[in-house]
């Protein structure tokens, strides 16, 4: 049984998705567009990002609400401080303020609501409307409206019950079926018939021969038009269950299918559409449920997991849910094939090997044995959905696919054999055979594989069963001479006519993978005699005084007489060197405090909590090692921020974390009528196990104080930084401190006027019309680094821009944004410049003409990492230079190497692609089209050359760039002759002469083209007097072996 968490919430490392849940069907990896986003939060804030790089607009009327922010694993967590004490005492679901997981999920402003999941009564407040009753999960599905979450979130939160996230879930056979048994069974006249088994996924194509026949009800919940399958997985899944292919044959292939589209056209589904689906599964008389899709889990047991036991206890029904695809880490089973009632399935490849990509156990909370099976996942071949569009072809009509979601069928379909020969056992008793007659994969802990592989024919012959199917010991406290021994039953029942002797043994391994200390596991005796039709019991007990190394030892309780063996998973965590931390939250008043809130980062364990105590004293154990502990106070009228990154655990400890050592943050603007508008004060810290961003935003800096704790940190390890932003009428003033090694314990910096530069910025028309749009700049230190908040300002372009910056060990990254939330149509990014004090700069932004731009950047814009190579390119980057992206309506990327496709993604400019470690000759393709709001560079295509071998970082590319003299409507004059200066530049941002520069122009948006003459880096056109546009082709080869071709339709108008 899992615990429940309210003191200490742990916060994921792995970004396998919080809101939106990891991928059970292996995918490649992907990394984080460039292009702009916004999400607003349930209390009606809103946080835009670029590129990584956030800024923060208050809701109406909170304007001076504080923030807490935390970055960890590259996963942005934003708390309003009014929302801090919800999220602690479990009233809020953390979930909602994962800006990441929310942007991932499709949860940002594109959308227009916020879907919740209530454990509650839905408030009486506008905006918010309830979709649909979860009976099985005590809770109801509602859709909150974003323009109303200013008012609406308090409602929300005042009611009785819990607020979650209504998350999001994505989807998680030839020689396969004979790995598992199968045919065995049906040449015993065993092939599912009379069994209904339910697909709960992306629908199943009834229309495929294989499928034939075998729908007997259908289902939509989603968001979809219709039930079709237009991702492909439901129907490979349905098929290997039930498919009645000569070739492909299901497991069960006289079953019949009952499909629920609970996965959306996109393959993401609401966890109220799985609950839903789940409750109509059983209503309509489902034996089994197959569930190939999960998400991320945590300690608590959550709907979906409440969902599954509840209609598991009430109606009989077997669900067959695959543990995720987040292996090989420890702790991945994802939800919902973390609930205890749950046949949850890992996957092995063909010689029943563990496959890498399977989640391992133990469970989240409890440190229960997950999964409980495993079956065959890797290549695995099945129907193709006729408007399918994943998979790997491999004869007309069936494609191959790797995951748990295709091992997890396998097992649905062993347990409609059953059914049918035992209609009347239980979902206790289906699930007791199956974990019961597995072949386990020798090497392999009990965490990571449950019983072991499935055995048909086995789980068909064997009579003997045993309940529990697992035996979890948890984890004794370290030290371990003291441990008590601890002892537990497994009862054996004998569904045969004739009594049955049991001959048991108990193998059991250590962390080390050597075998444990003799008599860590033993049982109650050797030999059962287990009556016919009756049970027998024996003890297990845990003593783990014995043995020296500590971690998880698992193995099995095996009960054997003649061909019968019975496999008991048991497991115990012995754990590691650990110790008490006693904190005391101390107010400023001197009192131990409700008020503080603490992220307590482990880093030697890569692992985070959040930390709170509604009396301000927190008790937590914690394993031996080094710990960053970081401490928000909230109050009214300011923030206290105590840190300590360096704190080092080596025995029971006792600490006292006083707000009263806080001192203010004081900034004074060179401009005495200048109004602070946003403070971000915060650190990055680098660790072996990535970065940590933690900061704190206020209207200025008075509202924050700070302190530091412990030792200085290295200064490459530790980077503090404040970030103030001004008005003054229109001019905005940008003021950055920086201080490597410690958080200072209170500050006082003023600016003067000698200290500032000067930037003027002239902003073109990116758009057929005018438009509004939202201005950030972000400061970096000297060396790049840098981990702080900006505000969005609000602009007009065509416009004017005058900004002041400071300039001390300060770099300054500026961005433009088209358009305002939800509506962001696009960005530019200048390279982070070094500005001089006493200087004022030109710049122009956003005009023509936009083409692909490689600026100077603190990423790369295409990298080979190990095995694959990933590209980020903007391709509408502006006239000056400044990286752009914007919106399309298509868009395509596809990799070649030695004239061979490798991969093709839907982007334009970017996709990751798994390539050969050789080296070798590529070729990448890429276009974007955008649509009617953009009347220039309405199609952008570009082709590039190079090579690229195992151990190279860095992918050479070149861009050759455009640099007409326009107007702010991005016009020139037609019936004149224009000279058009051309650069090469590369990919660190540095510009070069074009080698066989070679250019085209087309007058009729690229029906024809004609050579321009070029002469000392600039193209000669002549402007018809009749043309109204004109296009650009380029050819270039950039000195390094590797060439460039570009095309820009529509590149700048003529009037």
């Amino acid at each position: 049984m899992k615990r429940t968490i309210s003191l200490v919430i742990a916060i994921g490392l792995v970004a396998a998705g919080s809101t939106a849940a990891t991928a059970q069907t292996v995918q490649p990896s992907r990394q984080p567009s460039n292009d702009a986003k916004a999400v607003t939060l349930i209390t009606g804030d809103r946080v835009l990002l670029s590129a990584g790089k956030p800024a923060v607009l208050p809701g109406k009327g909170r304007e001076r609400i504080a923030f807490r922010t935390y970055t960890v694993a590259g996963r942005l967590n934003v708390i309003p401080a009014d929302a801090l004490p919800l999220v602690s005492s479990g009233k809020l679901d953390p979930r909602l303020f994962d800006v990441t997981g929310l942007l991932d999920a499709g949860y940002g402003d594109s959308r227009g609501d916020l879907p919740l999941i209530l454990t509650g009564p839905t408030p009486r407040s506008a905006g918010v409307r309830t979709v649909r009753e979860l009976p099985s999960a005590g809770a109801r599905a509602v859709a909150a409206e974003k323009s109303s979450l200013g008012e609406s979130w308090r409602a929300l939160a005042a009611g009785p019950g819990k607020v979650w996230l209504d998350a999001r879930h994505k989807a998680n056979l030839d020689r396969s079926t004979a790995q598992i048994g199968a045919p065995s069974a049906w040449q015993a006249g065993l092939t599912g018939a009379g069994v209904t088994v339910a697909v709960l996924d992306t629908g199943v194509d009834q229309t495929h021969p294989d499928l034939a026949g075998r729908e007997v009800g259908e289902q939509n919940f989603t968001d979809s038009a219709d039930a079709v399958d237009r991702v492909g997985h439901g129907t490979h899944v349905g098929s290997t269950i039930a498919g009645g292919g000569a070739k492909y044959k299901g497991v069960a292939h006289g079953a019949k299918l009952l499909d629920g589209k609970v996965l959306s056209d996109q393959g993401w589904g609401q966890e109220s559409w799985i609950i839903a689906g789940m409750e109509w599964a059983a209503e309509q008389g489902a034996d089994i449920v197959n569930l190939s899709l999960g998400g991320q889990d945590t300690a608590e047991v959550d709907p979906l997991e409440a969902a599954v036991n509840r209609l598991t206890a009430e109606r009989g029904t077997l669900f067959v849910i695959a543990a995720g695809n987040s292996g090989p880490s420890a702790g991945s089973v994802g939800s919902p094939g973390s609930a205890e009632a749950a046949l949850t399935v890992g996957s092995v490849e063909r010689d029943d090997t563990l496959s890498f990509f399977s989640s391992r156990g133990p469970r989240v909370g409890d440190g229960g044995i997950k999964p409980d099976v495993t079956a065959p996942g890797s290549q695995i071949v099945a129907a193709q959905a006729k408007e399918g569009s994943i998979g790997t072809p491999v004869e007309p009509g069936y494609v191959s696919m790797s995951g748990t979601s295709m091992a997890t069928p396998h097992v649905a379909g062993a347990a409609a054999l059953l059914v049918q020969k035992n209609p009347q056992w239980t979902a206790g008793q289906l699930k007791a055979a199956l974990t019961a007659s597995a072949r386990p994969t020798a090497g392999e802990s009990a965490y990571a594989q449950g019983s072991g592989r499935i055995d048909v024919p086995k789980s068909l012959a064997q009579n003997v069963t045993s309940e529990p199917t697992s035996v979890s010991f948890g984890v004794p406290q370290w030290p371990h001479d003291d441990d008590q021994p601890v002892s537990k039953e497994i009862t054996y029942r004998n569904g045969g006519t004739a009594p049955v002797t049991l001959d048991l043994t108990a193998d059991f391994v250590g962390p080390d993978g050597k075998p444990a200390p003799a008599g860590m596991i033993a049982l109650s005796r050797d030999r059962v005699e287990v009556p016919a039709g009756g049970t027998a019991t024996v003890g297990v007990t845990s003593d783990t005084r014995l043995g020296s190394v500590d971690g998880a030892y698992s193995g099995a309780v095996v009960a054997r007489s003649g061909e019968t063996a019975v496999r008991t998973p048991v497991g115990v965590d012995r754990e590691v060197e650990s110790y008490q931390l006693k904190a005391t939250f101390l107010g400023l008043d001197g009192k131990p405090s409700p008020d503080a809130y603490t992220l307590l980062f482990g880093l030697d364990s890569g692992q985070p909590y959040f930390v709170n105590s509604p009396d301000g004293v927190v008790t937590r154990r914690l394993p031996k090692g080094r710990y960053l502990i970081d401490t928000f106070f909230s109050y009214e009228t300011a923030s206290h921020v105590l840190a300590d990154p360096g704190f080092t655990l080596t025995k029971d400890t006792e600490i006292v974390v006083d707000a009263r050592i806080t001192k203010q943050l004081k900034v004074v603007a060179p401009d005495p009528a200048a109004v602070s508008v946003l403070a971000s004060a915060g650190y990055e810290l680098t660790t072996e196990h990535g970065s940590i961003g933690v900061a704190a935003l206020a209207d200025s800096a008075e509202q924050i104080y700070t302190a530091h704790l412990g030792a200085e940190l290295p200064a490459d390890k530790f980077l503090w930084t404040l970030n103030t932003s001004w008005m003054a009428g229109k001019d905005f003033y940008g003021l950055a401190h920086f201080q490597p090694k410690s958080v200072p314990t209170g500050l006082e910096k003023t600016y003067r006027p000698a200290d500032m530069a000067t930037v003027r910025t002239a902003l073109g028309q990116p758009t057929a019309q005018a438009a509004n749009g939202l201005r950030v700049t972000f400061p970096l230190y000297s060396d790049g680094r840098g981990s702080s908040w900006a505000i969005g300002r609000e602009i007009t372009m065509p416009g004017g821009l005058t900004e002041h910056f400071s300039t001390e060990n300060t770099q300054w990254e500026s961005e433009v944004m088209i358009g305002e939330p939800p509506a962001i149509l696009g960005a530019f990014r200048s390279a982070p410049k070094q500005l001089r004090a006493g200087r004022t700069y030109q710049e122009r932004m956003a005009g023509a003409i936009f083409g692909p731009a490689l600026p100077r950047s603190t990423y790369p814009w295409a990298e080979r990492f190990g095995d694959e190579i990933g590209f980020n390119i903007g391709l509408f980057g502006d006239g000056a230079g400044n990286a752009g992206f914007t919106a399309v309506t298509s868009g395509n990327t596809t990799l070649y190497r030695d004239g061979v496709k490798l991969g093709a993604s839907p982007d334009a400019g970017y996709g990751v692609f798994p390539v050969p470690a050789a080296k070798g000759a590529y070729r990448l393709t890429t276009e974007g089209v955008r649509g009617e709001v953009f009347d220039v560079s309405t199609r952008v295509s570009a082709a590039w050359t190079f090579t690229s071998a195992s151990g190279d970082k860095a992918i050479p590319l070149s861009v050759v760039r455009f640099h007409g003299a326009l107007d702010e409507s991005n016009s020139a004059r037609a019936g004149r002759p224009f000279l058009l200066p051309v650069s090469m530049q590369l990919e660190d941002g540095s510009t070069v002469t074009p080698r066989k520069l070679g250019v085209e122009v087309s007058y009729d948006e690229g029906k024809t083209w004609r050579r321009a003459t070029v002469a000392n880096n600039s193209a000669l056109l002549f402007h018809p007097a009749e043309a109204k546009s004109v296009s650009l082709r380029a050819k270039a080869e950039d000195g390094r072996g590797g060439t460039v071709e570009q095309t820009i339709i529509r590149a700048y108008k003529l009037k």
